[in-house]
């Protein structure tokens, strides 16, 4: 007997999910939105996408996939070509060789008989067809053909036989965007743009050549490729940044622009010479960065509260403390951005300039010449500034001169390497900067860690820890309901990392009367430390559990970044 298939709606309606009078109003709102019934009911609020997908399951007989893999295996991907899968609208999750069986996942219930037909033809295995609900669809497609680089942009780019004596170095000068090698660096920049990483490195090794990200500050190996290419993919990357081609033994520093939709990326580019070649780390900048506010940060409000008491002083040093990539400079750009206007002169000394602020003058450090921060600093003070910032403290002749420009009435910002805020004065005193001085001229310091945000679609509720409930009970004395979070085991929003993004924990020491007579009396990092705690400094691991319990990031993130004192 023929067995006949209801419409969604229909079979919705038979089922109990939805009564005949929504259906009507979704059928209205299709015709005007021109999406399908089951996108337009969803998006009415009145069914879920599991409710759609389990009525489709028990019509046509077809399994639900349940839980998403964490990460596809490029050998799976590699079975169904990206062409292939997108006019399918399928993508392959798992092989079993052993009973010749290749599992696939669709969101389009009337296209499983040409899924199945065509790719038992293309692949010559059996194939299994799971249904899953748009959102999951994409999220899979997202982190396996958009954010995972597989070996299939190599076999497109690079038909190279690794053991080829074949001169590469041909293509070094060529500017075209058709090459194989710019199709392979554009797959790259666009991979990393997609996956928001920070850095992207291309290492040659003895046989082969391989590409790291950072996302979330943590390298990931994306690919390797043959290493006779990589002298071509340099070369044109040095080209893109107008620098030297022919010089190989020496690092050098360039930049390029790009452009992907409506945003602009700065890549700050740095090449370096190893024994199997060079090394390039290009650092990805997004230029909408440079309009973040304070509140882009992740401050808590009673940090946020602090900080903004102490940047709206008229003169005065306010550091911003913490290791290389603990977020300083994104700091100091939302503190700038906060407070530039056209009534007051802002001056900047960087090295390197890393983001454009509209309406602040932007100098860039060349000690190859001399210009170095003193030397900027000196010019500064007779360019009538109200308010200079300096890239970074890292000698005693630029700690000095940026003490003496807030004793005469400006208002200065810079960053220092130390792992507290309080280490900053110590670190200041061993440079050889009077502490009396220092004392005067010291408005506050901040210091700051990034942490990982724990993915909101798999992270874990767990019993709150007794270390995370005590720490918790002193910053809220009044409320006993903590919650903690810890990450689940991934999922194709997060890459299977469990965490996505990142945010700030911080620390703001502000000098008052007290710690003012501490550090003119040069006493110790610790006690620094006691007598800003007491007088209403947080400490960054204080600040991180407060996000623990917010279900923002985990304890352990915590711990990887900062230590209880």
């Amino acid at each position: 007997m023929l067995r006949v298939y209801k419409r969604l709606g229909e079979l919705l309606i038979d089922q109990g999910l939805i009564s005949e009078d929504t259906l009507q109003q979704a059928v209205s709102l299709q015709k005007k939105v021109n999406k399908p019934i089951g996108e337009v009911l969803v998006g009415m609020g009145v069914i879920s996408w599991e409710d759609i997908y389990d009525s489709l399951s028990k019509q046509y007989g077809l399994k639900v996939l349940e839980d998403l893999p964490n990460m596809l295996s490029p050998e799976v991907l590699r079975m169904i070509p990206k062409p292939v899968a997108d006019r399918l609208n399928v993508i392959p999750i798992e092989y079993l060789p052993e009973n010749g069986l290749l599992r696939v996942v669709t969101t389009d219930v009337l296209k499983v008989p040409q899924i199945d037909r065509e790719l038992s033809f293309l692949t010559g295995n059996k194939i299994s067809t799971l249904l899953v609900p748009p959102p999951m669809f994409d999220a899979l497609y997202r982190s396996s053909y958009e954010e995972s680089a597989s070996s299939e942009i190599i076999d497109n780019t690079f038909s190279i036989d690794q053991h080829s004596e074949v001169d590469l170095d041909e293509q070094k000068v060529d500017e075209t965007d058709d090459t194989p090698v710019a199709k392979f660096i554009n797959s790259l920049l666009d991979n990393g743009i997609r996956s928001d990483a920070s850095d992207i490195h291309l290492e040659p090794y003895e046989k082969m050549a391989v590409a790291r990200m950072r996302v979330d500050g943590v390298l990931r190996k994306i690919l390797s490729y043959p290493r006779k290419a990589h002298n071509s993919v340099v070369s044109r990357i040095k080209v893109m940044s107008n620098l030297d081609i022919s010089e190989k033994r020496m690092p050098q520093d360039g930049k390029f622009y790009i452009r992907r939709g409506n945003e602009q990326f700065d890549m700050r580019v740095s090449t370096m010479p190893t024994i199997f070649g060079e090394k390039v780390v290009m650092r990805i900048l997004r230029v909408s960065n440079a309009k973040k506010q304070l509140e882009d940060l992740g401050l808590s409000e009673y940090n946020r509260q602090r900080f903004e008491s102490i940047i709206t002083s008229p003169y005065g040093i306010i550091l911003v403390s913490g290791p290389t990539g603990s977020g300083k400079s994104t700091t100091l750009v939302a503190v700038l951005n906060q407070v530039t206007s056209d009534k007051v002169n802002v001056l900047t000394a960087e090295d390197p300039v890393e983001y454009t602020i509209e309406g602040i003058s932007q100098c860039q450090v060349n000690t190859d010449i001399g210009l170095t921060f003193a030397r900027y600093l000196r010019s500064f003070l007779r360019q009538d500034p109200d308010i200079i910032m300096v890239g970074e403290i890292r000698d005693r002749e630029t700690a000095q001169l940026a003490i003496e420009a807030s004793l005469t009435g400006h208002l200065v910002f810079s960053t220092i390497h130390t792992n507290s805020a309080a280490g900053a004065v110590a670190r200041l005193v061993n440079m050889g900067v009077d502490p009396f001085l220092l004392g005067t001229s010291l408005i506050g310091v901040m210091g700051q860690r990034l942490v990982r945000k724990l993915c909101n679609n798999c992270k874990v509720k767990i019993p709150v820890r007794e270390e995370v409930r005590k720490i918790a009970s002193m910053l809220y004395p009044n409320r006993d309901d903590f919650s903690e979070y810890i990450p689940g085991n991934g999922c194709p929003e997060c890459r299977g990392m469990g965490y996505r993004g990142r945010t700030s924990i911080s620390e703001i020491l502000v000098v008052d009367n007290k710690l003012r007579q501490l550090i003119g009396e040069n006493a110790s990092e610790r006690e620094i430390a006691a007598a800003a705690i007491s007088g209403g400094m947080r400490t960054l691991y204080n600040d991180g559990v407060q996000k623990v319990i917010d279900g923002i990031t985990s304890l352990e993130e915590i711990k990887r970044v900062a230590i209880e004192y």
